[in-house]
C-alpha cells in the first residue's frame, strides 16, 4: 500500500513526460530531493496550474511507494512564489545556478534539511541584493553547498603536508587536492588566488562578514567551475554560464 506523504518543497526541475504530465525534481524539508509524476500537469485547467514552477516553494502531498523511484503528487500548493524575482530576468537565472546545483549534486532520497535552509535563505536573500552582487551572492552560495554535499575546500593548511600555510600576495589551490598546497606539493591543478581572494573564502565558511569586491569574484568564479568540475563528475552549470 503507497504511504501519504505531506511536506514542504523547492521545485529544483521538470521534465515533461509523455503528452500532458510533468516528472518533478523536488528539494523537501523532510526527505531530501525526491521526484514526483505530476499528472496532467501540462494542461492548461491543470489543477497543479502554477505550481510547478523553478524554485516555488510548495506544500506537496504525494503517494509514497518504497518499490518506486518516482512517486505521485496527489496535491501542490504554492507557499512562495518569490515574486520579486521573477520580474528580474537575472535574479531568475541566479535562482537557477542553485536549482541546478542542487539537482546534480543531490543523491535521491538522503535528508538534508541544510540544503533545503540554504536555498531558503539564498533566495530571500536574492530579492532585495543590488543587481550588480546577484552573481557574488551566487558564488558565495555555491561554496556553501559545496561544504553541505561534503566537499568544502581545504583552506587551513596543506592538504597534502598538512604544513600549515601562511598566506603571501597570492596563494595555491589544487583542484585536485581539494584545497590549498605549500610551495613543495604544487602540482599540475593548482590555480593561483590573490590573498584577497582566499580571506574571502577563509570568511565565507566562517559566515562572516565579506566586502563584495567584483574582481575578487572573478577570481572565485573560475576557481568554483574548475573544482565543480574536478569533483562532481565534470558538473558543468549551465545556468552560470549566463549570469
Amino acid at each position: 500500500m503507497p504511504r501519504i506523504v505531506k511536506t514542504k518543497g523547492f521545485i529544483l526541475h521538470t521534465f515533461p513526460f509523455k503528452e500532458s504530465s510533468l516528472i518533478v525534481s523536488v528539494l523537501t524539508r523532510s526527505a531530501g530531493r525526491i521526484k514526483v509524476l505530476a499528472k496532467g500537469a501540462r494542461r492548461p485547467k491543470s489543477k497543479f496550474c502554477g505550481t510547478m514552477e523553478p524554485f516555488n516553494l510548495d506544500e506537496i502531498i504525494y503517494y509514497k511507494r518504497e518499490t518506486k523511484e518516482i512517486y505521485t503528487l496527489s496535491d501542490a500548493v504554492v507557499l512562495n512564489h518569490f515574486e520579486k524575482l521573477r520580474c528580474d530576468p537575472k535574479r531568475v537565472n541566479g535562482a537557477s545556478v542553485l536549482c541546478e546545483f542542487f539537482e546534480k549534486s543531490l543523491a535521491l532520497e538522503q535528508p538534508s534539511y541544510s540544503a533545503f535552509s540554504l536555498i531558503n535563505e539564498f533566495l530571500k536573500r536574492l530579492e532585495t541584493i543590488p543587481q550588480r552582487l546577484i552573481k557574488p551572492l551566487v558564488l558565495i552560495y555555491l561554496l556553501k553547498g559545496l561544504r553541505i554535499i561534503g566537499f568544502m575546500p581545504h583552506l587551513k593548511s596543506c592538504v597534502r603536508c598538512k604544513e600549515k600555510i601562511e598566506p603571501g600576495p597570492r596563494v595555491q589551490l589544487s583542484i585536485s587536492g581539494g584545497g590549498v598546497v605549500c610551495s613543495r606539493d604544487y602540482d599540475d591543478t593548482v590555480v593561483f588566488l590573490s590573498n584577497q581572494a582566499y580571506q574571502t573564502l577563509v570568511r565565507i565558511y566562517k559566515n562572516q562578514e565579506i566586502q563584495f569586491s567584483l574582481k575578487v569574484f572573478d577570481e572565485i568564479e573560475k576557481f568554483v567551475t574548475r573544482y565543480l568540475g574536478y569533483h562532481l563528475n565534470r558538473l558543468v552549470l549551465n545556468s552560470l554560464k549566463f549570469l
